[in-house]
């Protein structure tokens, strides 16, 4: 699954491309294209055209891809103004994007009928052959989420991201992991040094899901939470940094996978690419690539 627009259609394309040669045309499994516009008939035969599996457009309205019901939009629009010099800053739709992938798609009628979801983003690469089933892996090895790499957000986007998940913590204390658990995932967003937030989050462009889990009462309830308190719009809260709070709050260690056999690259930079040498052998990569060596990268804590 993955939400895209027309003038994409071409990292689309691409992306589709090499999910079919390094994985799918063996499985076929069916495509969700979501988007909040029109798409015109050659962009959904260009799409289809690359696989046999079913691919599925589905346009979605305002109250999963647009603004909650209490916004100031001049306080949202001062705030785009404030972070125009941030990374996706003065991005209205990046927001609206946030909001649909952090929590609202998992509200949307399609997604009922899924057990699990593989993410992607277009114009990303897979530089590995994926020989086995990373759906069967989810299901057979009860994993709730995976990830295949690690970084910082942008302190300036979340201020008070960190607080607000406290607060909402603390408000349901019963649902939250404690920190004292050793296979809590606290760990990996605390600084020991500072006792502060690190800003450590897992990348969510290539992430495979149990959807049971994002659907459910208590995720949702934690996004709720946050979507009302409109961070997303007055800051610039990521869907990446909320899905791993809402991680660290309701998951351990055990229910979390890494693809360390996966190899990934995003925006031809950052790159995961196998350290075992019978995967990267094949792989588009070697591993002193590996964005996992990089000091920008958190994986180190996880």
């Amino acid at each position: 699954m993955t939400a895209s627009k027309q003038p994409f259609t071409h990292l689309l394309r691409y992306t589709i491309r090499n999910l079919e040669d390094s994985f799918n045309k063996e499985f076929n499994y069916p495509y969700i294209i979501f988007t909040d516009e029109h798409l015109g008939t050659e962009y959904q035969e260009l799409a289809s055209s690359l696989t046999k599996a079913d691919v599925l457009f589905q346009r979605v309205g305002r109250d999963l891809y647009g603004y909650p019901d209490a916004i100031d939009l001049k306080k949202a629009a001062s705030a785009r103004i404030d972070l125009n010099s941030s990374m996706f800053g003065d991005s209205e739709d990046y927001r609206f994007q946030s909001r649909f992938m952090a929590g609202t798609i998992y509200r949307h009628p399609l997604m009922q009928e899924l057990d699990y979801a593989w993410r992607f983003e277009a114009g990303t690469e897979y530089i590995c052959p994926i020989e086995q089933d990373p759906f069967q892996f989810m299901m057979e090895n009860n994993k709730t989420t995976s990830f295949s790499m690690a970084l910082y957000e942008y302190p300036e986007t979340i201020p008070t991201l960190y607080d607000t998940v406290l607060n909402f913590a603390n408000e349901n204390r019963l649902l939250v992991q404690q920190k004292t658990d050793p296979d809590s995932l606290w760990h990996f967003i605390w600084d020991e040094g500072t006792e502060e937030f690190n800003r450590c989050h897992l990348w969510n462009n290539f992430q495979i899901v149990n959807v049971a889990f994002y659907r459910g009462e208590v995720y949702q309830h934690f996004f709720d939470y946050l979507d009302k308190s409109n961070g997303i719009f007055y800051e610039r809260w990521g869907d990446p940094v909320i899905q791993s709070l809402g991680a660290v709050l309701f998951l351990r260690k055990q229910d979390i996978h890494f693809w360390d056999n996966i190899g990934y690259r995003v925006a031809n930079f950052f790159t995961h690419c196998p350290t075992e040498k019978s995967l990267y052998s094949r792989c588009a990569c070697r591993p002193e690539e590996n964005f996992d060596f990089n000091g920008y990268s958190c994986l180190r804590f996880y």
